[in-house]
């Protein structure tokens, strides 16, 4: 074969991102092309609409660049166990398979169209899934000759924004998103480790689990309770991690548990821009209200017509729910990964009559003041309204 391929970034990308793919060829042929042939799948090996695509560019000094993130790039079906049913649930909806033909067409001395295609082989594989980095985030891993793949994949990282030593209620159960960087099945052990409001650290709680290969992407759901932890102790702290025979495989995460009352509070649901599901909890003061919408025509009175009759008829009348309710005091950290709700296409509050239910909402636009030197914490007032009329 003539033609060979790098691809930048290595073998996991965010389909909302660049992914090149770059085609060399040895040598010049007349009416050149060099050709990719993309064929997406599920994690489990089923073709996916629309797939495969092919295209075709001529070389420059013998190289081709392809951008095949449009080909790859699918809406999103996110999806969820609320409340939460298991520690590990594993998923191939938000993310697929890749594989890639290269190859090269050219016209021979009869004039007929000529095209060859290289065999597949295991390098010609990627995993992409549904997201996108903000674009100065992507120049930060450039000039840091980093990726998204060597960050957060390789690097360890859960798939969120959402700092480290984030505030949590007593009942609330986190969730962190994991992609596994293993393409064959790999063992690993879940740990969580509780700290008391006075100080005892007690015995790790540990699960075993194995990241499939069909379904490398899986979400964490954790909390001390939630595991089975029985003591008769008020919990200050706990972190979570995961290791395999090796050692960690994962960054450590650590929730402060808030203790305190208070009288009303709103969790709400989000999705991220690595399309995971984070979590956030509002503790300040709030309003709810209802937003009502109508349509109406006017219609002469008749004749003889008492007071009861108008000339104005609503046609056709609905309403959304609508809530203002301030964040609370959060760090500089937590304010600043509020973007990603702020900006997130879906949301879910839970319903403040029935915490078993998810309510989807949106987020009334506007600018948003993140920070205010004058004063001395840090909160943020938001407006949501049901997304249902």
């Amino acid at each position: 074969m003539s033609v060979t391929h790098t691809i930048t970034g290595g073998l996991v990308h965010l389909s909302g991102n660049p992914i090149y793919i770059t085609l060399t060829a040895s040598a010049e042929k007349f009416n050149h092309r060099l050709a990719l042939k993309v064929t997406r799948t599920t994690l489990s090996g089923v073709e996916l609409p629309g797939s495969p695509s092919v295209e075709e560019i001529a070389p420059k000094n013998l190289v081709a660049v392809f951008d095949i993130s449009g080909l790859v790039d699918y809406p999103g079906q996110y999806k969820f166990d609320y409340p939460a049913v298991g520690v590990a649930s594993p998923y191939d909806l938000m993310a697929c398979r890749v594989t890639l033909d290269i190859g090269e067409v050219w016209t021979d001395t009869a004039g007929n169209r000529q095209l060859l295609w290289e065999n597949i082989s295991s390098n010609h594989q990627l995993r992409v899934m549904k997201g996108k980095l903000r674009q100065y985030e992507l120049s930060v891993l450039n000039e840091a000759s980093k990726s998204f793949a060597s960050e957060y994949i390789n690097g360890g990282k859960f798939l969120t924004h959402l700092p480290d030593f984030q505030k949590v209620g007593p009942h609330h159960i986190p969730r962190l998103w994991y992609l596994s960087r293993w393409t064959s099945n790999h063992a690993y052990t879940a740990h969580l480790r509780v700290t008391t409001v006075d100080g005892e650290e007690h015995a790790e709680i540990t699960q075993d689990f194995v990241f499939w290969d069909i379904t490398g992407l899986v979400d964490f759901a954790f909390q001390p309770w939630f595991w089975g932890f029985n003591a008769a102790a008020t919990i200050g702290k706990y972190e979570f991690w995961l290791t395999d025979s090796a050692g960690d495989i994962s960054e450590h995460r650590t929730y402060m548990v808030d203790n305190g009352y208070y009288e009303e509070s709103f969790t709400l649901y989000y999705v991220n821009p690595f399309s995971g599901i984070d979590m956030i909890w509002m503790t300040g003061q709030y309003s709810a209200g209802i937003k009502i919408g109508s349509e109406t025509a006017f219609r002469p009175v008749p004749a003889g017509s008492g007071t009861k009759v108008a000339s104005l008829k609503t046609l056709s009348s609905s309403s959304q729910r609508t809530w203002e309710i301030n964040t609370g005091v959060k760090t500089r950290a937590e304010m600043d990964a509020l973007r990603d709700f702020l900006e997130s296409k879906e949301c879910w509050l839970v319903d403040p009559v029935n915490e078993n239910r998810l309510i989807p909402v949106v987020v009334e636009n506007g600018d948003k003041t993140l920070y205010d030197s004058a004063e001395d914490i840090h909160h943020l007032t938001v407006k949501i309204q049901e997304a249902h009329w």
